[in-house]
């Protein structure tokens, strides 16, 4: 969620025009120097603080050595030795589904450049390079191995997208690629030591169910080789989901010599303790404390409570507006109204125009029946495109006023009957679908302006009248 890249002030925006946000560092052109993004920095101890973990008051960088087209540099710069944070862990329980508790424990986190996009594919025997991407912040998450099932694995990967999304350290959109996670598979016999066998790398996992499908297609892979009397040779893999097998990607004679080296040009990071408590005390309530308070507190199911805590910002919103309200119906018109609406505009809601006491001032209106729900949706819509006035000058601007008038409504709905006598006859021998054309039809003549609840009464009572 920087918005810089980690080494350059080129915008970390990976998904604008290609090769627009490049510096020259992040083009690898000779004699330009890299400069440390202080927010990366912040961004990272969030990261570290939120999962346990301890943030180091010293940490440098490394150069690891490769040559391809995605590295401009012929290296990347990283934290292979001293990294900025370590310890740290990941709970699984029964929040998760699992039957029983665990703690993945966390070994290092360490912050280093991403690689540039290569688009292949687009001309024939050219790939494509976007430098876009190359130089924007990664914080790499290496865990244990603690983790013995794809569930668990899969588990700890979400576990990790909700807290970062929550707490504000990443996106963490695996589709777009901000979020990505390589697995290290082995097996072993039974009795054996859990840790003997050869592991093998899965690279570049881009989705949860991806991670699981990866997983179980290896182990059965391994175990085959096993019993077929050969030796598991370690090497890096990729998944083809399509035919959910693994398959070689590089083997460990291929696998490069990276010459890790000391970064001259980047000195020690040196972080007092004042600035980490600093940081400690920005974080908001971690997820799982925040997931049991407001469960009990506002009486919401786990599934809905999960869903708020992803976006960033919304328990807070949640709070605010449901202060007075029905809790359940605040947080049923976040998760499927401005959801809706923030996914329409491929939005975050800390990037929205949208303010607790819009959303407060609209769900008041549609309490006290001064507009129909589809009308409080098109307030939705109106305060999402920043329109800044009251929902009384909105309601008065359109001409939304409810049409409260019971003889004006079933005036109305008389003259619509009497234009379609087949339709009554229907609904009086059994088609009671009948009764929902008439609704639509009065709905219709009054554009929207009557509640759908008293013109379905009002048309019922006409009916059956005419009995």
């Amino acid at each position: 969620m920087a918005k810089k890249k980690l080494f350059s002030p080129a915008s970390a925006k990976w998904d604008d025009p290609p090769n627009t946000n490049v510096a020259l560092v992040d083009a690898g052109v000779p004699g330009s120097l890299p400069l440390l993004n202080p927010e990366c920095m912040q961004l990272a101890a969030r990261a570290i603080i939120g999962l346990d973990g301890k943030v180091q008051n010293q940490s440098s960088f490394d150069r690891k050595h490769y040559f391809y087209s995605d590295q401009p540099l012929g290296f990347q710069i990283t934290q292979q030795h001293s990294p900025i944070g370590r310890g740290g862990k990941i709970h699984l329980g029964t929040n998760e589904g699992l039957k029983y508790t665990k703690d993945i424990r966390i070994s290092q986190m360490q912050l280093e450049q991403d690689t540039a996009k290569s688009i292949h594919a687009v001309y024939p025997g050219y790939v494509l390079t976007d430098l876009n991407r190359a130089g924007v912040a990664l914080l790499e998450i290496v865990s244990e191995p603690d983790i013995d099932t794809p569930d668990e694995a899969a588990l700890c990967v979400r576990k990790i997208q909700t807290l970062l999304r929550h707490i504000g350290a990443s996106h963490c959109n695996m589709e777009e690629g901000s979020m990505r996670c390589d697995v290290n598979v082995s097996v072993y016999r039974d009795g054996e030591c859990r840790l003997s066998g050869t592991r093998c790398e899965l690279k570049n996992l881009n989705s949860l169910k991806v991670i699981r499908g990866a997983i179980n297609a290896e182990v059965r892979r391994q175990i085959e080789v096993i019993h077929n009397g050969k030796q598991v040779e370690q090497e890096t893999r990729g998944f083809d989901a399509r035919q959910g097998k693994t398959f070689l990607a590089r083997s460990k004679e291929d696998a490069p010599d990276y010459r890790y080296m000391p970064e001259p040009d980047i000195p020690e990071v040196h972080l007092t303790d004042q600035w980490i408590e600093a940081v400690r005390a920005t974080l908001p309530e971690l997820p799982e404390a925040a997931l049991a308070r407001i469960q009990g507190q506002y009486s919401l199911s786990k599934d809905t409570v999960e869903t708020m805590l992803d976006e960033p910002g919304c328990i807070g919103l949640f709070e605010n507006v449901a202060k007075g309200r029905n809790a359940k119906v605040v947080a049923a018109w976040i998760t499927s109204e401005v959801f809706g609406q923030l996914s329409y505009r491929a939005q975050r809601l800390q990037d929205s125009t949208l303010t607790a006491n819009q959303l407060s001032a609209l769900l008041d209106a549609l309490e006290g029946k001064m507009v129909t729900s589809t009308q409080a949706k098109q307030l939705l819509v109106e305060y999402m495109n920043g329109d800044v006035r009251s929902v009384a000058d909105l309601i008065k601007a359109h001409g939304w006023e409810v049409i409260s008038d019971e003889g004006k409504l079933a005036d109305i709905a008389k003259s619509i009957l009497d234009e379609h006598p087949k339709e009554i006859e229907g609904y009086l021998k059994g088609q009671k679908r009948r009764l929902n054309f008439f609704v639509g039809k009065v709905m219709s003549a009054t554009k929207g302006q009557a509640r759908p609840q008293d013109v379905s009464r009002i048309v019922h009572e006409l009916l059956e009248k005419r009995r």
